[in-house]
This record gives structure tokens, sequence and C-alpha cells, in this order.
């Protein structure tokens, strides 16, 4: 399904960058000669005196394709004087992006991103005050993305009632392997395309659980390693938006749900520690531990069921006819230090909260649990539950993406308001898309909902059946689904998701 032919796609690889490009400086025009760069034979000299009076505002202006991601470029001049300055960045049909530098300087870099691909982009820089000056004007043609990035495509876009940003996601389930790759990306909300990082190790990896991180500009994120059980490999990875590494984890053996490396979640908290689940075994019985280490792998907290043998009394099997029983299948976790409490989702067995001092359970939010329902509901509570987050750090909303595997065979997004002093519980939230046509039943697991800025939710949809398609959609406290996009799905396969999340990026949106 996709837009180009291979011969077409060669083509427009080798002249994406030179193709009508063109760098204008005010008074001074240089040519395309099949190349972004301006040479240093085309600036404007430095009279003697070393004043700031030059011929042109800027110098050693150069536009440079980069070589990790055909959706950006790196921008670089020099000023005389030092000088703030912005730049803005734009196509005839994408109204594109402005972004600022945070002080004055004389030798300048911008990393322009975001892009559509196969974009003619005028490019445009500014001196930074009251009244901005036009410095220069430069070009830059976007590439093809790759071709076995299998793009969503958008079913529903209300603008006026979306949350701005990036959506971000891994393309992690496909049933055919050889069609799976070790990549993230991002789409804009009009479903384009606009930023993609692929990172290969040896044997077989996929990436997971990406995670934008504001303070530092960054993305973090795990690699899911298959059977590579005596090769050392690391398992997470943190990059900035260029595609650069910024820090990885060290390596290490073992592959996905077993003892050495992580499953199901791998986060980065506040001070710059990482919080996993690992899966553990007694004999044939699969259970887990929460683990919490620095960034050179030192132990910092961890705990797992089998050390609480007093609290979980009984080995439940999802399926007693299998080998290995698969006993609580943890999917999520989250701490909290300043008070010393740690809270986790098991998929089987409910929602804990955990005494990080004593590591003693403090109580059970689910079916059978410590809670009592206030709301009149058939099924008040989650079923088989997905990454269970809290609205703000009052801890008092309490969200769910509910699989309903057991008892409903629906799925829903709930949400409940909890007092932890009277043990009491409400739902303040849930949709299923029963009445609206828009239901859906995550049988084989995964899905994930997250809070957005907004006020909406965020919904990964997750694995389901093939009746149906994979989707992530925005739905509003009324039950407005007012943007939503498909997964690729084709005779005999479908891209389904585990979860996705989406940011606003430090990027300066122009109006379209």
């Amino acid at each position: 399904m996709r837009r180009f032919s291979i011969i077409f796609f060669i083509f427009a690889l080798i002249f994406s960058v030179s193709c009508e490009n063109k760098v204008s400086i005010p008074s001074q025009e240089i040519s395309d000669d099949d190349s972004d760069i301006v040479s240093d034979n085309d600036t404007a000299e430095l009279p003697d005196d070393d004043s700031d009076a030059v011929q042109g505002p800027l110098f050693n202006l150069k536009v440079e394709a980069n070589e990790k991601n055909s959706l950006s470029c790196r921008l670089t001049f020099s000023t005389a004087g030092e000088k703030k300055t912005f730049v803005k960045y734009y196509s005839t049909n994408h109204a594109g992006y402005k972004t600022t530098e945070d002080s004055a300087k004389n030798e300048h870099y911008f990393f322009l991103w975001g892009m559509r691909e196969n974009r003619d982009y005028k490019i445009e820089i500014y001196s930074d005050e009251e009244n901005p000056e036009l410095l220069a004007t430069a070009g830059f043609h976007s590439g093809e993305i790759p071709e076995y990035i299998l793009p969503p495509y958008l079913v529903t876009n209300e603008k006026e009632s979306v949350q701005p940003g990036f959506l971000m996601l891994a393309q992690q389930s496909h049933p055919d392997n050889e069609k799976m790759k070790p990549l993230i990306f991002m789409i804009d909300q009009d479903g384009f395309i606009v930023w993609y990082f692929e990172y290969y190790v040896p044997g077989y990896s996929l990436l997971g659980d990406p995670y934008y991180r504001e303070i530092t500009n960054t993305v973090f994120l795990g690699v899911q390693k298959g059977i590579m059980d005596d090769m050392l490999v690391e398992e997470g990875i943190e990059i900035d938006f260029e595609g650069n590494i910024v820090w990885k984890s060290p390596l290490l053996p073992g592959s996905t749900y077993g003892e050495t490396t992580w499953h199901h979640m791998y986060r980065i908290l506040e001070d710059d520690t990482i919080l996993f689940v690992r899966a553990q075994y007694q004999d044939t019985v699969v259970s887990d531990r929460i683990v919490n280490v620095d960034k050179d792998y030192n132990l910092l907290w961890e705990w797992g069921y089998f050390d609480s043998p007093d609290y979980f009394t009984d080995i439940e099997c999802s399926d007693p006819n299998a080998y290995w029983c698969d006993w609580t299948h943890t999917n999520s976790a989250m701490m909290f230090k300043e008070d010393g409490s740690a809270y986790f989702n098991s998929l089987w067995l409910g929602f804990f909260k955990i005494d990080m001092n004593t590591k003693e359970i403090s109580w059970k939010f689910g079916k059978d649990g410590n809670f009592t329902m206030l709301s009149e509901h058939p099924y008040p509570w989650p079923d088989a539950s997905h990454d269970p987050k809290f609205r703000d750090a009052s801890r008092k909303r309490l969200l769910f993406f509910d699989n309903g595997m057991t008892e409903r065979f629906y799925s829903r997004i709930i949400e409940y308001e909890i007092d932890e002093d009277a043990m009491i519980a409400e739902i303040t939230f849930e949709y299923d898309g029963l009445d609206s046509g828009h239901g859906w039943f995550a049988g084989m697991g995964w899905g994930d909902v997250e809070y957005l800025e907004n006020g909406n939710f965020l919904v990964t949809k997750g694995y389901v059946d093939d009746t149906q398609n994979s989707s992530v959609f925005e739905v509003t406290r009324d039950g407005r689904v007012v943007w939503e996009i498909y997964t690729e799905k084709e005779e005999g396969f479908m891209i389904e998701l585990y979860n996705a999340r989406k940011f606003v990026p430090p990027l300066e949106f122009l109006n379209e």
C-alpha cells in the first residue's frame, strides 16, 4: 500500500536533499548547486576593525539532512555579533513550526524536525526582537519514510476538540515477524508520520513503552529482547529527537519474560531512576518482581509476590491446563517515593498499594478488595485491567483500561474517585462505546488509556480480534470520539498496539 513505486522511492531518496534547494540571504542569493550547504566563499567577510557592520546579517549557513531520520535536518549559521534568533519552517501544504533559541550567541544550531514526508520546506531565519528582521531563507526537501513503517490512517478528526500534539507509538504486533522492525514513530494530528527512530541490536528485538521526558526533551524506551539468552544486549535506551543515544542500560543477557530482563513495563521516574517489571519463577509458576534501579543498574528497591506468602496465599492459574501457570501477570507499577508508596497492577489479581519501607500490602482495589463501592453498576470493578494511573498528585482519581476478559467480554475505560481514609470508591466516568456502535473487546489482552491535558482520554484499543481494527482514539468526558486512527490491516495481518502516548513537542505550531 505504499504510494510510490520502488524505482521512484530510490530516485527520491537520492535527490531528496538537493531537489530545488536554494539559500537566500538579504542582498545576496546563492543558487542551487546540488547541495544544501552554503560554502565559506559565499558568505560576507568581516571588516578588519571587527565591528558588527558586515555585508550580510549572517554567514556559514548550512542545511544538512539527518541521516537517522529523513523527516528532519540540521541548520547552522554564524552571526557577527551575539544575536538571539528564531526559525520558521513550513511547506505549501503543511503549516509547519517555529522554534526559538534560548539565548543570544554567535554560533547558531537548530534541529528542524516534525516534517511530513516528501515535501519542499521553506526555512526562514529571523532575529528574535520586538520587530523581527528576516535574516535569511533556505530550503529542504524531506525524504520518504522507510517502507516497512506501516502508517495508520486517520478516520476522525474534530480539530477544535482534540488535544494538540504528537502521538508516539511502537509498531509492535504483527503476525509476520519479517515485517516487524524495532522502531517507534510519531504522527501529527492530521495523521501524518512526522518522526521515526530505528534501533537494531543483535538477535531479534522490538522497541516498547516509549515515553517523552519534558524535562530533558528526550525519549526513553525499552528494548524487548527475543530469544537471545546468551547475548549481552542493552534493555533500555534514551535518545534525543535527532536519534542520538544519550544513555543506554548496561549489557545484560536474557530475553523477555526471562528473570534477567523486563517485560510489560520499562519506565523512567522523575528522580532519573528506572522502574520495571521482571518475571520470577517458582517451579512452573510464573510470577513477577517489581524492580527499581539507578541508571547504572544498582538495585534501589525490589519486591515480588513470593516475598509475601502470608498475603498471596493461593496460587490460581489463568489456564489450569497450561504447562506454565500464569499466576500474577503484572503489567504496570508506580512509585511515589516522597511518601514511601508504590502501586502495581496484576491482570488477574487486581490493583495494589504497597508500603515501600515495610513491603507490606496496604490495600487491594478491585473485586474482593478492601474498598466499598458506592456506585450501582452490574460490573463495578475492573476485570483483567491494564496500566492504571492517577489523574494527579492527589491520587484520588484512578483510571483503568479494563479488558473485561473474564466476566463482561467487552472492554471499556473506567475512572473512580477513591477515598483511602474511608476506604470507599465511586465510579466517576465510564466509556465502552456500546451505545454508539464504537464498542470493542480486547479479548487477547493489551490496551491502554491516558489522561490528556485538555480533559479528554487517549485510548489504545490493543489486541482485538480480526473483525475489528486496532486503533487509537481520543474521547471526551461526554462520550464523543473526536479523533481516531486505525492501524494497518490487510488480508492475513493487522498491526495491533500495546499502548500509545500523546505529548506536546517543544515546537510552536504555526496556524494551518
